[in-house]
């Protein structure tokens, strides 16, 4: 797949410190020579490991070479990123907050000025366990009581094997920072969406379905199931992303994200869709202002079609 990512494609192997930045171009022609049949004098277990699995051994290489670290901070630009990010998390929990890790090699100026194309910003996630009991600053807004009772009688199941619902894994993400919309009869639509002309495509297409209130570009009434399958994989091929890097947010992070940096969460009559499982064919959702805003969760069957939920693409950088 090539990538929706540019640059200038004569860039050499850049350098900070001891690190080398991977280019895409580097990239696309690491893929390229990988993708070749293998030597014909290898052995044949070998040869033929190599030929079933060289998909799933591409996809990781490039995971670890995407998230490789030794971006150039003499870039404003990027420094702005990280310097926005501490701040946003000393505003919270005061001076002795944790520090923001660098930024992944993947981030750049040209980066930076595609994402934002897509309503995408990166933020820095810290390690963090928001039970129920833990402490918090006075303002942030925890998650509804309904969310903890139902952990406890272990409802809510883990949308990342291994991670509990209620933690944070530190990391960089790109978020999605497109405003939400009140809910008008199932024909509202996010205001300049930069995503509408894909949700049109897909319906025309009919890969994603909707209601006949629905407009044709419009996030909402696309089922969390359709999510997951369609539109996610498209949004990474379009963004450059291996499918596996792109996810909708987790409780957590919908929480978090919306304390930290996007104060706009949770201000419209809307829900969006989450990653986490409910039982055994149910998602949860979020968001409604309606009934808490930033704190409320809910939970709803991953294939059903309503016109008040939307959702919002997750791209794990680090």
């Amino acid at each position: 797949m090539e990538s929706a990512l540019k640059t200038k494609e004569d860039l050499p192997m850049s350098k900070t410190g001891s690190v080398q930045t991977i280019t895409p171009s580097q990239m696309k022609e690491i893929g390229s020579a990988a993708q070749q049949s293998v030597p014909t004098d290898l052995p044949f277990t070998v040869a033929d490991y190599w030929e079933h699995n060289k998909g799933e051994l591409i996809r990781k290489f490039q995971n670890v070479l995407w998230s490789a670290p030794g971006v150039n901070l003499e870039s404003p630009a990027l420094t702005k990123v990280v310097s926005d990010c501490q701040r946003a998390l000393r505003r919270m929990f005061g001076r002795h907050c944790l520090e923001v890790a660098p930024l992944p090699a993947i981030v750049t100026e040209e980066r930076l000025e595609f994402w934002a194309r897509y309503n995408l910003r990166p933020v820095f996630l810290p390690e963090l366990d928001l039970t129920e009991g833990c402490r918090l600053p006075k303002r942030w807004i925890r998650p509804n009581a309904w969310f903890y009772q139902k952990l406890w009688e272990g409802k809510i199941g883990e949308a990342i094997p291994g991670l509990v619902p209620t933690k944070l894994r530190s990391g960089w993400y790109l978020a999605d920072f497109s405003i939400g919309v009140d809910y008008n009869a199932g024909t509202q639509v996010f205001t300049n969406d930069p995503w509408a002309p894909l949700f049109e495509r897909l319906r025309r297409e009919k890969l994603v379905g909707k209601y006949d209130e629905t407009p044709m570009d419009s996030r909402f009434a696309i089922t969390n199931d359709e999510w997951i399958q369609v539109v996610l994989g498209y949004m990474s091929s379009k963004l450059g992303f291996p499918r596996g890097n792109l996810r909708l947010e987790r409780a957590s992070e919908f929480n978090a994200i919306g304390n930290l940096y996007d104060l706009n969460r949770g201000k419209f009559i809307m829900w969006v869709w989450l990653a986490d499982s409910f039982d055994v064919s149910f998602r949860l959702l979020g968001g409604n202002r309606g009934l808490g805003g930033l704190t409320s969760v809910n939970f709803d069957r991953y294939a059903s079609r309503y016109w008040h939920v939307a959702s919002r693409p997750l791209v794990v950088l680090s």
